[in-house]
């Protein structure tokens, strides 16, 4: 019972879209996202990583803040945000800022416009973002727009469409256009001026359509003043609204959680293996922990302060007082910008993350270092602890049961006094810290150089924060110069080494944490000896190492180069930047995905049951206590089979496991319930008894047992000319290996099904985001012993694929039918991000062991090269993948022979699957490391020794495939685009001169061929046209943002010489369009595009005589007079694609290809050699895309291929643990690339003058070919590590795997305390 000084309500009232929702007895357990989706319908606020570290769920909460009587607006992750926390607040989702039935808002506009949208699936949370930020500040910089949106993850587009369409919104805009931009028309020599430049509209009238905050909530503070109580069976719910009543529940309580932002509440609800009920007190409403006081000390901060108000009063403070005074608030800054995401710092507050006292916080190392005191409250009293007593241990604190925190002093600085923040992450933004630090150091006097004391914490290196006593003491009554830093490196070595004892990166912790050091040394010399020059470092170093992180923050930029068709017909849209055809509806939250289709009533959900053990007997299956609780409706398991339990590509899995497991995620059971999360729980609680088996998880392990997948017929090696003998007359020959990492999809919309009985002769509707619906449907029918003629497949679009919904989809689209084949009644399921990234595939891991031979003219005259993948359990088409890593392992070089051999390994991991670019991707940078290796052995340039091995137009590659001139064209065009040689020059000149700081610039040439096994090359399609001229399409591929909707309805509008808004593609059906292809390979358009055409040539060929006899007429007439005349105006068109010849792997001889799309890019990166960081300075791309169909489509395919090419390449760790578990699970531990990884400057230009006979209107494959350019990336970091190893004088020969994290960086460079110190002026 509630004892306080009032009455507690039941009652939660809150605000929706200016809709008063009220809900009595609310569970506590319920989030914000799951009221907004499934039980007020409103799914444009869409769950993606269900952990808050995605943004696809941002919505704005308001309220009303009555110490300063205004409108406060502010954006959260609804996803992790308990219901309960929002009584008396406003919720306004996508839904209520635009709408297609009425009106998009302006910056939904400009985000259709700019082609900011691909996928869509994101874009809700991206809109969401930039809404609450204009609503708080309706001019902001560019830097605040960009800063705004680093909590919102993007796989498809690469971001830079995103911010061009909303810096539009900056006060500090400018076209990137220059002279050419479409406000010059007037301008003399205008000729060239760009028509639209999408330029800025502040002038606009936006704030008409913003919603009203309302009424109730800022006349009156009844709500702001209620005391709350909420139950359910496992979850209390407290809210009191002063600190006595609090204090009072803490003593009756003292187990209780507090929920002060809710960032991690989340979690602790979700937790379903509690022993006793929960009870949450929130203290989101007690004034006495949201006060501020500045005194002489410093700054007195309630604990319930969140960090973004924090942030505000810091710079407020700083912009009040001298310098001197606010060095910790400047340090805190620095440590605020790169805490969480904007969305996280809108909620989290100084006290919770003081009270979660975790080693990684950001926030406490540096309070930590800095001496700040916490005030404690409870019935006994008050007390104040200093914050080095404050902290006792791994994520434990002083704080007694029945004790809160009040307020958290921060310290101002005295005039002698210097701190610093540092913080070394895989990535910048959206991740905790590898390793953080707090560093204090003050003087005895004013220009003494004398330490007076020194406090030096650091986070990550041990299970708890960690305190240098040693070091910190070391440096007390020493004179700062360059002898005390000799000194003090050393001691830190040797302090610092015990902390990490055991950890597999303890030399790499260490080493960070000394630069970190050295780099606070650096500051606290400039500062206050700017005179004293003991260290010699280059200008552009020196600015880098005393930079703030706000300062570090750096504006993205980029132009897109291609040609616009003019004069041309307004009924033909081929060629021309349409944006994609469903970008208005993604923006505005209408786009409906599988799991956004309204439920129907008595609908059922499911969640999978899978292994915990990689490799293990199952004993016993018990699902009684699932089956036990409360809307669970049933267990599926091996025993519920109807026809046959073996599915898979190979029908080689089970669909069920029976007897064993082999691989941790293989599903034994599902669960069926009533809703999502009932399933989810329940399936926890099914109990599986084991008998472990040793596992086979690595390469190395697999090649040891001999664990291999066996090829089917001749395939697995290609012998072309004679290596043996050529190796026998090479100048030089050179040996080697390098391991690729593996990669997830991490597409946006996670795998989900509708499955829905139809009542009658077995007949199904299957509602599912996959690539290939043909399949699907085939194991549907088999699955559940019915012809596939009663099983119709539909997906409308999904949010992102890349490969992952290829073939795994099955995973759970086939116990789901089962499910509603059994209960007859409507069943869905949507996986969680983590069971997604564990049990659906991924990109497979290499190794490959090279021997090369070549000329002293760099001429390469052999190549011998084993590759061995990490395939799993199953080979799902695994051989079809090593087959394209075997035929690129040329990449773009002319090598007379070569002898290729692939290994498929078989392990206890989950099986992997088809992603972006299929093989070609491990076998391209593969191809490119050896070359990089000749170019260093003979000590040239490396273009140089890539041009002199290029092949040139008319050549055929080893396996017959014809080369265009386009290839060297791309790679002329991309170095006198990047001015390369004089870049080259500039950085190598940089390099001889900086220390800390390296840059590295690649060049590197692709090849890549769209399409599919031979036996796939063939579409299918419907054209309809309707009474009033209208055109309905069908085709049998399926949109996941790559635009092929869009191609399509372009196409027909060019055929059939109709606008594009007559035309509408509705879904992609097997009802329709049987026996289709995959959407993949990059194939969609070359396939659809053909059998649209000949769909529509019909279709125009019977219209003829109708046109020719009135040939004034419009297309309405002609389509009432041919319906007059009874003609069949719905045609079916079919494309067979005929390859020449395919390959014969046991001759050699075929060609497997058509035709190639070609690229090159130039990428220049800059590296800081003693954290690891780097930086994408600048990339240019040419790519040959022969005739577009819509170059901004294929600039969006580029640019977000490099993107996520970036992320294999050079950050995107996916890491399975010795026990077959994924250790990278989640968006917080995964880390694809945000805004802050992207290029500083990226330009892409498309070839002109190409074309491509091979494929509808002479346009060319290219979802998939940018990304193998940005290995270019890995190769310019790895060019900055040897100069730095150069420098240092460490060999040349190094391991340097990809990708190149900062973690490899950092080590690679080498740079430990005896190169730093040679920067000492002796």
């Amino acid at each position: 019972m509630y004892a306080s000084s009032t009455a507690a309500m039941s009652e939660l009232v809150f605000y929706v879209n200016g809709k008063k929702i009220v809900e009595k007895n609310p569970s506590p357990t319920t989030l914000l996202a799951d009221v907004l989706r499934y039980k007020l319908k409103l799914t444009g606020t869409k769950v993606s990583c269900g952990e808050g570290g995605c943004g696809s769920c941002t919505v704005m909460v308001s309220w009303f803040d009555r110490s300063t009587s205004k409108i406060l607006h502010y954006s959260v992750n609804a996803c992790i945000v308990p219901i309960c926390l929002l009584h008396g607040l406003a919720v306004t989702t996508v839904e209520a800022v635009g709408s297609t039935k009425t009106r998009l808002h302006e910056l939904q506009e400009r985000l259709v416009s700019g082609h900011g949208i691909q996928c869509g699936f994101c874009t809700p949370g991206m809109v969401m973002s930039m809404y609450a930020l204009l609503r708080s500040n309706p001019v902001p910089t560019e830097l605040q727009i960009e800063h705004a949106l680093k909590g919102n993850l993007c796989r498809c587009t690469g971001y830079r469409p995103i911010l061009d369409a909303f810096r539009s919104f900056s006060k500090d805009s400018g076209c990137p256009m220059g002279d050419r931009c479409c406000r010059n028309k007037d301008k003399k020599n205008s000729s060239d001026v760009v028509e639209n430049c999408n330029e800025n509209k502040n002038e606009s009238d936006m704030g008409k359509q913003e919603l009203i905050f309302p009424s109730e909530l800022q006349l009156s503070d009844v709500y702001d003043q209620q005391t709350l109580e909420f139950k359910s069976d496992e979850v209390t719910w407290l809210r009191p609204v002063c600190l006595k009543d609090l204090l009072l529940l803490k003593k009756q309580h003292p187990e209780a959680l507090l929920a002060a932002g809710g960032t991690n509440v989340a979690f602790y609800l979700r937790n379903a293996s509690r022993e006793k009920p929960l009870v949450i007190i929130a203290t989101t409403h007690i004034t006495e922990l949201r006060s501020f006081e500045e005194n002489e000390d410093g700054f007195l901060v309630g604990a319930m302060t969140s960090m973004t108000l924090l942030e505000n009063k810091l710079m407020s403070l700083i912009d009040k007082h001298s310098e001197t005074k606010t060095r910790l608030y400047h340090s805190l800054l620095d440590a605020l910008c790169l805490f969480g995401s904007p969305q996280i710092r809108n909620r989290a507050t100084i006290g919770g993350s003081l009270a979660t006292a975790s080693r990684l916080a950001d926030v406490n190392v540096l309070l930590l270092a800095a001496g700040s005191h916490v005030k404690i409250a409870s019935t006994d009293g008050e007390r104040e602890v200093k914050i080095h007593d404050f902290f006792t241990g791994k994520s434990t604190t002083c704080l007694k049961p029945n004790e809160v925190i009040t307020d958290v002093l921060l310290p101002f600085s005295t005039q002698d006094e210097y701190c610093g923040f540092y913080k070394q992450s895989p990535r910048k933004d959206l991740t905790l810290a590898d390793v953080n630090a707090g560093l204090l150091m003050e003087f005895e006097a004013k220009n003494s150089s004398t330490v007076k004391n020194a406090f030096f914490a650091f986070g990550g290196l041990s299970s708890m924060l960690a305190v240098a006593k040693k070091s910190s003491s070391f440096v007390i009554g020493r004179k700062l110069d360059g002898s005390l830093l000799n000194e003090l490196m050393l001691s830190l070595a040797n302090e610092l080494d015990q902390f990490v004892s055991g950890d597999d990166a303890k030399s790499f912790k260490v080493a960070v944490a000394q630069g970190f050091m050295f780099k606070f040394f650096l500051k606290i010399s400039h500062q206050r000896f700017p005179k004293l020059e003991f260290l010699r470092l280059f200008k552009e170093e020196e600015r880098y190492l005393l930079s703030s992180q706000a300062d570090l923050q750096q504006k993205h930029s980029g132009v897109q180069v291609y040609d616009i068709i003019t004069n041309q017909s307004e009924t033909d849209s081929v060629g021309q930047p349409v944006p994609h055809r469903y970008a208005k509806q993604c923006a505005t939250g209408e786009a409906v995905f599988i799991d956004d289709i309204l439920p129907s009533q008595g609908e059922l959900y499911l969640t999978l049951v899978t292994s915990t053990k990689a490799s293990a007997k199952i004993l016993k299956i018990d699902p009684s206590k699932a089956l036990a609780m409360k809307g669970v409706v049933g267990f599926l398991d091996h025993t519920s089979i109807i026809s046959s339990n073996k599915t898979g590509l190979y029908l080689d899995e089970e669909i069920f496991a029976t007897e064993k497991v082999d691989f941790v995620g293989q599903t034994i059971g599902a669960v069926v319930a009533e809703s999502h999360e009932i399933a989810r729980k329940a399936a926890r609680a099914v109990v599986i008894e084991y008998e472990e088996l040793q596992p086979i998880t690595t390469i190395e392990d697999a090649i040891s047992h001999n664990s291999f997948h066996s090829w089917p017929g001749d395939m697995g090696a290609i012998n072309y000319g004679n290596v043996s003998k050529a190796f026998g007359s090479c100048d030089h020959v050179i040996e080697g290996e390098l391991k690729v990492g593996s990669q997830e999809h991490f597409y946006m919309e996670t795998n989900s099904v509708r499955v829905v009985p139809k009542g009658e002769d077995g007949e199904m509707d299957v509602y599912c985001g996959t690539q290939y619906g043909a399949g699907l449907q085939n194991l549907v029918a088999s699955t559940l012993n019915v012809p596939c003629n009663k099983i119709y497949v539909h997906t409308k679009r999904m949010g992102g694929s890349f490969g992952g919904k290829e073939f795994r989809s099955y995973l759970i689209t086939l116990p789901s039918a089962l499910a509603a084949h059994k209960f007859n009644r409507p069943v869905r399921c949507a996986l969680e991000r983590r069971q997604d990234m564990q049990i659906t595939g991924y990109r497979r891991a290499y190794l490959a062991k090279f021997k090369v031979g070549f000329n002293n003219n760099g001429k390469v005259m052999a190549l011998d090269l084993d590759m061995y993948s990490n395939d799993g359990f199953h080979p799902e088409y695994s051989a079809g993948f090593m087959g394209q890593s075997l035929f690129y392992s040329d990449n773009c070089y002319a090598i007379p022979n070569i002898y290729v051999r692939g290994h498929l390994c078989k392990t206890n991991l989950p099986p992997t699957a088809a992603m972006r670019g299929a093989g070609v991707p491990q076998g391209l940078v593969i191809c490119e490391y050896w070359m990089t290796r000749v170019a260093e052995f003979l000590k040239r340039p490396q273009h140089k020794i890539r041009e002199v091995n290029m092949y040139r137009g008319g050549d055929v590659t080893f396996i017959s495939v014809p080369i265009e001139d386009s290839l060297r064209r791309c790679f002329e065009e991309v170095l006198k685009q990047s001015d390369y040689e004089h870049a080259l020059v500039n950085i190598e000149n940089f390099n001889r001169q900086s220390t800390f700081l390296k840059k590295g610039i690649s060049v590197i040439p692709i090849k890549f061929s769209p399409g599919l096994p031979p036996s796939w090359y063939k579409a299918g399609a419907v054209v309809n046209v309707y009474l009033d001229g209208s055109v309905l399409l069908y085709h049998g591929g399926v949109e996941s943002g790559q635009g092929l909707h869009t191609k399509m309805i372009q196409i027909a509008s060019r055929v059939l010489g109709v606008s594009i808004d007559k035309i509408h593609i509705s879904e992609t059906c097997t009802g329709i369009i049987p026996n289709s292809a995959t959407t993949g390979g990059s194939s969609g358009a070359d396939l659809n595009g053909a059998a649209i055409l000949d769909a529509c040539n019909q279709l125009m060929a019977r219209l003829k005589p109708i046109k020719d006899s009135n040939p004034d007429g419009k297309w309405e007439d002609w389509i009432k007079t041919a319906i007059a005349q009874k003609i069949n105006l719905s045609a079916s068109g079919y494309y067979n694609r005929a390859i020449s010849e395919d390959f014969d792997w046991k001759t050699g001889k075929g060609q497997p290809y058509g035709y190639y799309t070609y690229g090159s890019a130039v990428t220049q990166v800059e590296i800081d050699c003693l954290s690891g960081n780097y930086v994408i300075l600048k990339v240019d791309i040419v790519m040959d895309v022969g005739k577009s169909l819509n170059p901004a489509i294929d600039v969006g395919q580029i640019e977000g291929a490099f993107v996520m090419g970036t992320g294999l390449y050079a950050l995107e760790e996916h890491l399975f643990g010795a026990n077959g578990h994924l250790e990278t699970s989640g968006a917080g531990k995964y880390h694809i690339p945000t805004i802050s990884s992207i290029p500083l400057e990226m330009n892409v230009s498309l070839l002109k003058d190409c074309g491509n006979p091979q494929a509808v209107y002479s346009s060319k494959g290219i979802g998939e070919p940018p990304l193998l350019l940005s290995n270019s990336v890995f190769f310019a970091i790895e060019n900055a590590v040897i100069a730095a190893r150069r420098q240092a004088g460490l060999s040349p020969d190094f391991a340097f795997n990809s990708p190149a994290t900062t973690k490899q960086i950092q080590s690679a460079c080498g740079l430990g305390p005896q190169h730093l110190l040679k920067s000492l002026v002796t």
